[in-house]
């Protein structure tokens, strides 16, 4: 069955592309971070009789330019929305002025009978000079530069959709397409010049009158050359050529766009002429499996791809998928989607930091770039903690590289001790450790420390004047970088996407651990516990290093659920 396809035409933005069809009006633009936003407005369509009059219909649709998209192009200029309408009205008053007024006025030493000759030449170097002038401009300055390739991704969408349908648009089919379009505005622009260069030729000796007539019927032409238009683009493809000389325009409007700029654009003329403003849910996972994951053999797991969606809308993952026919996504969530679902399966981008949210020990954490993601295998530390602080009575503790927090929180949540430090070097980890101690309800019991491990509290013991303040701790808790720096190359391409400050323990992964060992016997009280995880091969040398630091006795050492050694406890023994 053959589409009945809505029609749709677009208009070329400094940063993006607005599309306009009889169902709905869409402004797609590029912001300054670089991603997309889009705004899409209902049409109401015009039931006017007059509306579908031949030549009227064109000086309306000139009227709506004025009114609503030539606004919206002055606008992605870095205009104010506020002084637009304004500037747009004045921008083709001076553009009536500079094509009637002026020839006339030059023509006014000549003698009569070549008046109207000169009246012609003076209009068509006009327009050779705006050609110039648009073409040289672009040359030099790139913002013009960009709005002509947006031009040429509208165009380029808009002849995918008319060759292939709103089912086929997609990246492959439109960049096969041409940046050339029949009914582009380019095209109107050389048909209103060549009417208006016809009628200059009328032979009127009163100027003041040929004046008045010229401003009427450059009015009228408008209807006129819209009607030409849309006349030679209906032409069957033999008779192409008949529309040639005025497309040739868009040789100087256009540029070739590139990628980012075409996959704006399908996003802009897909939501312009769908039936159905936005996408169901159901529907937008299977576009992106088979349009993106399939046709790169890509691994993927559904519910991954919910999650994602999950934290789009706002909608709880389960009820979002038990209802994936019945709720859709609009344009910006979609668009949203598929930044966010390129950057987990072709970045190798954590899902953790997609969505700001890991789950640790029945807590849920914030995450982000700055900080590890919390894993399972940690809260074996985090329950021995709780043991240790149970049996020893511990009431302070201290977790150092902290980064989320989650080890310091979780065991403030759920045991007994009454203040704990949350110490890291990180700026960037030290605030999303705020804002977990804030999301957890803990700010009573932790504070945060900005510190080189120890160092500070270091500090603070060596600088004290006041005797009676104990800066000592019962608890030492961490999970420190402990990857050896030959090692990160090799790790599973997510993991290298965690900070490499929260996993280079230098050469022998083993840094830190000589540091804490070393730095922990100013802050411990005497038989205060000690806690670090360790990696899974890391046990003898962990042993080896509480041999060289006599003050330590090993208490245990414990595997997490995967069997791999994991958390060593220590007793420090000052005295």
């Amino acid at each position: 069955m053959r589409e009945n396809k809505v029609k749709c035409g677009g208009v070329a933005l400094f940063n993006g592309i607005l599309f306009t069809s009889d169902i709905r009006q869409v402004q797609i633009e590029r912001k300054d971070n670089n991603t997309i936003y889009a705004k899409v407005n209902k049409m109401n369509k015009d039931t006017r009789l007059i509306s579908n009059i031949p030549i009227l219909r064109g000086i309306l649709g000139i009227k709506g330019q004025i009114g609503n998209a030539a606004p919206k192009f002055v606008e992605s200029s870095g205009e104010k929305e506020s002084s637009s309408k304004i500037k747009t009205l004045v921008m083709y008053l001076l553009l009536i002025i500079t094509l009637i007024l002026v020839p006339i006025l030059v023509s006014i030493p000549f003698s009569s009978t070549i008046r109207e000759i000169v009246q012609a030449i003076v209009i068509f170097i006009e327009f050779i000079l705006y050609v110039l002038l648009i073409y040289f401009s672009a040359k030099v300055v790139e913002e013009l530069n960009i709005l002509f390739m947006y031009h040429g991704a509208e165009h380029k969408v808009v002849n995918t959709y008319e060759k292939h349908g709103e089912k086929n648009i997609n990246l492959e089919n439109v960049i096969n397409q041409s940046r050339f379009h029949k009914r582009c505005g380019g095209n109107f622009v050389v048909y209103y010049v060549l009417l208006l260069m016809l009628f200059a030729l009328i032979p009127i000796n009163n100027l003041v009158v040929k004046a008045i007539l010229m401003i009427i019927y450059g009015i009228i032409n408008v209807g006129i050359a819209f009607e030409i238009v849309n006349i030679f683009s209906a032409l069957p493809k033999p008779l192409d050529i008949l529309n040639y000389p005025a497309t040739l325009i868009q040789l100087v409007t256009t540029r070739e766009p590139n990628e980012e700029m075409l996959r704006l654009a399908i996003y802009g003329i897909r939501s312009a002429v769908n039936s159905t403003n936005g996408i169901i849910i159901n529907e937008y996972v299977k576009k992106y499996i088979n349009e993106k994951l399939k046709i790169k053999s890509i691994d993927y797991d559904t519910h991954d791809i919910y999650t994602i969606l999950e934290y789009i809308t706002k909608i709880d993952i389960n009820t979002l998928m038990l209802n994936k026919d019945r709720y859709s996504l609009d344009l910006n969530q979609e668009i949203e989607a598929d930044r966010l679902l390129d950057k987990y399966y072709f970045e190798n981008y954590p899902l953790q930091y997609i969505t700001h949210k890991q789950y640790f020990y029945n807590e849920e954490y914030y995450v982000d770039e700055n900080v590890l993601i919390p894993r399972a295998d940690s809260e074996v530390l985090v329950e021995k903690a709780i043991e240790y602080i149970n049996k020893d009575n511990a009431k302070k503790i201290i977790d150092i590289c902290t980064g989320s927090g989650a080890l310091g929180i979780s065991i403030a949540k759920n045991s007994k001790v009454e203040s704990v430090e949350l110490i890291d070097i990180s700026d960037g980890a030290l605030n999303v450790a705020r804002k977990n101690i804030i999301l957890n309800n803990m700010a009573e019991k932790v504070e945060i420390l900005k510190s080189d491990l120890l160092n500070e509290k270091i500090l603070q013991i060596n600088n004290s004047l006041d005797e009676d303040k104990d800066f000592k701790v019962d608890m030492i808790v961490s999970n420190p970088p402990y990857i050896r720096t030959d090692v990160i190359k090799t790790l599973d391409k997510r993991v290298q996407n965690e900070p490499i400050l929260a996993l280079d323990g230098g050469t022998t992964g083993l840094d830190f651990y000589q540091r804490i060992f070393k730095e922990a016997k100013a802050i411990l009280k005497n038989n205060g516990i000690l806690i670090l995880e360790i990696g899974y091969d890391q046990l003898e040398d962990i042993k080896n290093i509480i041999s060289d630091n006599k003050e330590y006795k090993l208490l245990e050492s414990v595997k997490d659920y995967g069997g791999n050694d994991r958390v060593v406890i220590c007793r420090f023994q000052g005295k």
